[in-house]
């Protein structure tokens, strides 16, 4: 199977050459609910300009980019999340090796779901984590994770050893905390009969099941968590936000943020008991907020529930609980209902008696009830009270304009009940309980100088604080200075003071009222943060980008390989492993290719890629990095644009005709099958039968000009097949000429492709032995094989093969022939792949390479003549299975010896004496790279023997081995395609092993180079 690139490459999992990147302007403040909500243009679903800048993500925005647009925060996530990755490689003072008992997940390159879970290498899935965590061990998901999906979490901590999910994210220097959303973990969450388990700081997507199922389980805590439902809105699976089933107790649902469920935000099913479900924010859901059925001490307290279509808050089947203050937000925000609007509090009649309701809040739209008590609904407060005795210290027509913002005197800042069970000492953004000086303090509770406030939103103290270190950038050592006291805006007036601290792990300055210095002695990117507090403990934060250069530029490297995907090898792409540790110094890194194209790469990035589009040459690669103070670096590498083997099983008979004399055949790219993607050469085996007269014939790319080759030589009358590896034209078609003086019967057959764009085999040569010898009993076989019959050759896991090799280059000889015939070689395994090699005439010996793909490592050999036949084997090299073999670079066929002229002899005219050996250089001459060349694709011919003999090459400077690569007889011109190994000097030697002197020619048609 013919594997294109755009088909073949595993992107999405490397993430190598996926990038997104955005802008918008600088953070400022807090987002509005705006901010997280959907705009309806026109029909249309669109999602707000992002409210902070951002930098390029790879993986971040990849893991999250399919769903903007469907959620109200999920484009804010987006924003957020390409910031943290912009800064994640900043490095600070000292390095955090992560405290013990710690897992972390994190969807990088390397990590690893059979690995250690450390930060060196993590989990690639929070399920790993989960599969593997042990009482007293937090879980660690530093952004998303690279394998997403659903996960359940089945193991226990204890009451004074829990077990902790908990997202992780480093802070964008200069964004505001309430604007850093949580990692995406991109699924669900079950936890299925477990106690002691806390699950925080994570967003989560659910659409057909609830985003957190609680099953069976006990002593849960689920904080700080973001969902979303994602899908159209008018989906009919009515999915809950967290879902508590009727075996599970004493579950907290806190500080939380549920949008837009299809069913409930939150549903605790009867059976449940000590159920806490407090701080949150709820809107948006198709039923109800919080629907608590027959569930026994219930607290829910302090939630703000906005926009449900059914009861904000609805308690039913003799469920006992303490609503206390919650505040309700109208209706109209674009949720669509199933049903008509229900009052925004119900409580039915078989659980009112066992329900306590105060300082809840409500702020509805005209026309909605506020109460459903006993089965009788109440528009106001002052009639509730009065016919139930509940909700003495409740309001209604608070002005609560959204559910995210308290505006300074509203009537539910400091009036809650600050023993309300259940309730955190922070908000839902974590912002502390604070007493605010301008409202009037109505509520009521134990705290000492701070006053609840009604809903998941305390009141705070409107401070900023303003400028950043100066200078923020420079070469270390770097003196910069602070000053903190700058101008801000305390709404409350009250007395205010400032720490700064320079994030390189020095002690904070506490105090601060004048201007701070500090020196930074150590490289790095550090987040200088000054905080100011008022006397209520109402605080903001400001940090700034201090950035302290190295003396001289971080230092640049680069490797390149071809490509390598699941054991094949792309030779026409170029795969870029890059120097990455000082990527916190870098602003940009440009790519010059080579081949006058050239690109940006991200400074985050450990990898790229690049296609080539046509191989054949050496292209210098220049990798230029510029850092943040302008200093620049280069650093180079050389790549060969080259091509890979993918052969065809079965092998395509592609052609069979005459050829006249003389005359020239076009082989099309469609006859040959080259008409693939990226293809440069065909290996093809071609046999001649019927002539007259003797010849020869020459194949060569169409439309250039015939060279003085010959690939396959022949006698008259005679059938001769040879195989040879010819270069296309750029549409992929092949000249055949046939050089007779009488018209010839030629058939060919394409046995595999080579293409500089596609994922295929590499190959790698070995020194030539002999496994298989009939004559000796070498390769387990005795004696002549007969007529009609087979032998099965096991060539794989011996003599240098891999046993996981997925083709091998056999030389075939055939001898001690007792009639004409053929043979034909098969995969043994593999269905219509037998190849007919080699033809011969009573009494010949013929030789003929051939490469053979491999199943189980074995080949069969049939003998198709009608008498018997001694076979040879010889092993010449195997296609990689790994990708990491040797590349092929195709040549116009050259003639690079011939004893007769002189031609690679170095002028010397002679025949090749008996047992001696020449020297053939082959690297570096005609086309071919000087270094790097592992072996040589000839085609070797015997020129009119005076006897018959043999000729062996083998690489220059290592032993002479005992295998043949040519076999020619008496009178006959024999060719035959050789793929001998070159040494390391370039040179290819060559031994006439019979008994007279022999005229030798080699003609070139590629060659196999290491990247």
């Amino acid at each position: 199977m013919l594997l294109p690139r755009p088909q073949a490459r595993q992107l999405a999992g490397s993430g190598r050459y996926s990038t997104a990147a955005c802008s918008g302007p600088p953070c400022e403040g807090r987002p509005d609910r705006n901010t997280f909500k959907r705009i309806e243009d026109q029909g249309q679903r669109k999602t707000p300009s992002l409210w902070c800048r951002c930098q390029t993500a790879r993986q971040d925005i990849r893991s999250i980019g399919g769903m903007v647009g469907t959620s109200r925060f999920v484009a804010l996530a987006a924003s957020a999340l390409a910031v943290v990755s912009a800064l994640a490689g900043a490095p600070a003072a000292a390095a955090d090796t992560g405290q013990p008992g710690t897992l972390y997940v994190q969807g990088v390159d390397w990590c690893s779901d059979t690995g250690p879970g450390t930060q060196d290498v993590p989990f690639c899935s929070v399920q790993a984590a989960a599969d593997v965590v042990v009482p007293g061990q937090t879980v660690d998901i530093v952004g998303p994770p690279r394998h997403g999906g659903r996960v359940t979490i089945t193991r226990s901590g204890t009451s004074s050893a829990p077990i902790t999910f908990q997202g992780v994210t480093s802070d964008p220097i200069g964004t505001p905390a309430a604007q850093i959303l949580p990692p995406l973990l991109g699924g669900t969450i079950t936890l299925s009969g477990v106690h002691d388990v806390h699950v925080s700081y994570l967003l989560l997507d659910h659409s057909t099941t609830d985003a957190v199922d609680v099953k069976g389980s006990q002593d849960v805590v689920l904080d700080r968590l973001y969902i979303a439902q994602q899908g159209p809105e008018d989906a009919t699976a009515a999915t809950d936000g967290v879902s508590v089933d009727g075996a599970s107790s004493d579950v907290t649902v806190s500080r939380s943020r549920i949008y837009d469920s299809h069913g409930n935000a939150v549903q605790v099913a009867s059976g449940a008991h000590d159920v806490t479900v407090t701080t949150n924010e709820l809107e948006g859901s198709r039923y109800a907020e919080i629907a608590v059925s027959g569930t026994a001490t219930a607290d829910l307290t302090g939630n703000t529930l906005d926009d449900a279509c059914g009861p904000g808050l609805t308690i039913d089947h003799g469920s006992s609980a303490t609503v206390e203050n919650n505040v309700f937000t109208g209706v109209g925000h674009g949720t669509v209902c199933p049903a008509p609007t229900a009052p925004a509090f119900s409580v039915a009649a078989d659980s009112a008696a066992s329900v306590t309701a105060d300082y809840n809040a409500f702020a509805l739209d005209s026309g909605r009830a506020e109460y459903s008590w006993g089965g009788t609904g109440y528009t106001t407060v002052a009639t509730f009270t009065a016919a139930t005795g509940q909700g003495a210290h409740d309001l209604d027509h608070v002005g609560y304009a959204y559910p995210d913002a308290t505006d300074e005197n509203s009537p539910v800042i400091d009036s809650a009940d600050a023993d309300a069970p259940g309730e955190p000492a922070t908000d839902v953004n974590g912002a502390p309980r604070v007493d605010d000086p301008l409202v009037t303090d109505t509520g009521t509770g134990t705290g000492t100088g701070t006053t609840y406030d009604r809903g998941a939103f305390e009141r705070q103290d409107t401070l900023s604080v303003l400028g950043a270190a100066t200078p923020s950038s420079g070469i270390g050592p770097l003196s910069v200075s602070v000053t903190p006291g700058g101008p801000h805006s305390g709404s409350w007036g009250l007395p205010l003071t400032y720490t700064v601290d320079f994030g390189d792990g020095s002690p904070a300055v506490t105090d601060a009222s004048g201007t701070v210095t500090h020196t930074y002695t150590t490289p790095g990117v550090y987040a200088e943060k000054v905080t100011v507090t008022d006397a209520n403990g109402s605080s903001a934060t400001r940090t700034a980008k201090v950035t302290v250069g190295t003396a001289t530029p971080p230092a640049t490297s680069m490797t390149v390989s071809p490509e390598i995907a699941e054991g094949t090898v792309d030779a026409g792409t170029a795969s870029l492993t890059l120097d990455h540790a000082d990527n916190w110094e870098l602003a940009s890194r440009t790519i010059s290719w080579g081949d006058a194209s050239s690109s940006s790469v991200p400074v985050t990035a450990g990898a790229t890629g690049h296609d080539y589009d046509e191989p054949f040459r050496s292209d210098t690669l220049t990798l230029t990095q510029t850092d943040i103070f302008g200093r620049t670096a280069t650093a180079t590498a050389t790549f060969r644009p080259a091509d890979s083997y993918t052969p065809l099983t079965p092998p395509e008979y592609d052609y069979q005709g005459t050829v006249k004399a003389h005359g020239l055949l076009d082989l099309t790219s469609s006859t040959l099958h080259t008409d693939a993607n990226g293809v440069d050469a065909a290996a093809l085996r071609v046999t001649v039968t019927g002539g007259t007269s003797g010849g020869y014939l020459t194949l060569y790319p169409y439309g250039t000009a015939r060279p003085s080759v010959s690939a396959l030589n022949f006698a008259a009358h005679q059938t001769t097949e040879n195989g040879m590896t010819v270069r296309t034209s750029p549409a992929g078609d092949v000249y055949l000429y046939n050089g007779s003086a009488a018209s010839v019967s030629v058939k060919v057959v394409t046995a595999g492709i080579f293409s500089h764009a596609q994922y295929g085999h590499s190959y790698t040569p070995v020194t030539p032995v002999r496994v298989l010898d009939t004559r000796n009993g070498t390769g387990g076989v005795t004696g002549p094989v007969a007529s009609g019959k087979s032998i099965t050759v096991s060539v794989a896991g011996t003599h240098g093969i891999p046993a996981d090799a997925a083709a091998v280059v056999l030389d075939v000889q055939t001898t001690s022939t007792q009639a004409s015939g053929s043979l034909t070689v098969t995969s043994h395994g593999i269905a219509d792949s037998a190849v007919t090699t080699s033809y011969w005439t009573k009494g010949q010996t013929v030789s003929n390479l051939t490469v053979v793909p491999l199943a189980d490592g074995k080949v069969v050999l049939h003998n198709s003549s009608s008498g018997s036949v001694q076979l040879v084997i010889d092993v010449f090299g195997y296609a990689d299975a790994t990708g990491t073999g040797s590349v092929y670079l195709p040549s116009t066929p050259t003639r690079i010896l011939d004893t007769r002229n002189g031609t690679g002899t170095g002028g010397r005219i002679a025949k090749l004496g008996a047992h001696q050996t020449l020297k053939l250089r082959f690297s570096g001459v005609h086309g071919i790279p000087s270094s790097g060349t592992t072996a040589a694709d000839l085609v070797l011919t015997a020129v009119s023997p005076a006897t018959g003999g043999y000729l062996t090459a083998w690489a220059d400077g290592t032993t002479r081995p005992g295998t043949a690569s040519l076999d020619y007889g008496t009178g006959r011109t024999t060719p035959n395609e050789i793929m001998p190994p070159v040494g390391s000097d370039g040179y290819v030697d060559i031994y006439n092993g019979g008994a007279a002197p022999v005229n030798v020619l080699a003609d070139q048609y590629g060659a196999y180079v290491s990247e």
